[in-house]
């Protein structure tokens, strides 16, 4: 059985037996570790060229604190920033956040790849682990994750990024703290954001089943409303999804790229690609300099 393609439908299939609270930590099959592997873990079919290897003096280990709003805990986050930290203030940094499943560990090829942008401009990139994942404390949960990526912003603010030099890139679960920060965060606002393979919202996902006809409510607490909150994003946004994706169907792209009113969009559609492996089937040459064309223009 495919579990990737067949997720919605188990997701539909349970609610009837499970708790909301049960089915909403489906959501977040987080892994957690007492050490970062990073190079030495085993990423199959994530894993990256030699090529885009990083010195280990390129790369830091950090910790910030995100707060939850709604009862004042606190939680450590562990995040990765590759690059110069001495620099930050100066260089270009994509805000990376990651997708659903495991930890920091199975995305660091993809942060490899994204800190060989272009060697002739100082760039940086930090990843983090939302609470529940890696090593980070708590729970994860749909409030928590726009917190987490608020306490990785306070960070980059506490060494003076600039946010007119600051990327937000989103990958699957990613791209809903994206939109949200990037929504309705005021006070720093990012140049331009990147989404890959978007979900439009839990309401999509239940009304395109074919097996099921149930309102969300009684799917899910969840909404991940990124096909609504996108109409407030005014930065430019480059969207990139696999035609062939059976985990969250391109048609929830279009829809958040549709409802996207900022002052530039641009779409890659990627022939043959499914959910994640997108860099992989473009090349990761091509790959590179696409986003790199969408930085510069």
């Amino acid at each position: 059985m495919n579990l990737k393609k067949n997720l919605p439908i188990l997701i539909l299939l349970f609610f009837a037996s499970c708790k909301k609270l049960t089915v909403d930590q489906l959501a977040f099959p987080s892994s957690t570790t007492e050490k970062y592997e990073l190079e030495n873990y085993d990423a199959g079919e994530q894993s990256v060229p030699a090529a885009y290897d990083i010195p280990v003096s390129n790369r830091t280990i950090l910790t910030f604190t995100s707060i939850d709003k709604s009862t004042g805990e606190t939680y450590k986050i562990y995040g990765l920033y590759i690059g110069n930290i001495n620099t930050i203030a100066q260089d270009t940094i994509l805000l990376y956040c990651h997708g659903q499943s495991l930890n920091m560990d199975i995305y660091y090829p993809r942060t490899r790849l994204l800190a060989h942008l272009n060697e002739t401009v100082n760039r940086g990139v930090l990843m983090f682990d939302f609470r529940g994942y890696g090593m980070s404390e708590g729970t994860p949960d749909e409030a928590g994750l726009a917190e987490d990526m608020d306490a990785a912003i306070n960070w980059l603010i506490a060494k003076n990024a600039n946010p007119s030099n600051v990327i937000y890139y989103g990958y699957s679960l990613g791209c809903i703290p994206v939109i949200d920060r990037a929504a309705y965060r005021t006070d720093f606002q990012p140049k331009k954001i990147i989404l890959e393979s978007p979900l439009a919202s839990v309401e999509n996902l239940a009304n395109s089943s074919t097996i099921i006809n149930l309102h969300p409510a009684f799917i899910s607490n969840l909404r991940f409303n990124n096909a609504e909150k996108i109409k407030d994003v005014k930065v430019p946004l480059l969207w990139i999804h696999g035609v062939e994706d059976d985990y969250i169907a391109i048609e929830n792209g279009e829809l958040v790229y549709q409802n996207h009113q900022g002052t530039y969009k641009k779409a890659i559609r990627v022939e043959n690609a499914k959910h994640g492996d997108i860099p992989k089937i473009m090349g990761y040459t091509t790959y590179l300099e696409a986003i790199h064309n969408f930085l510069l223009n």
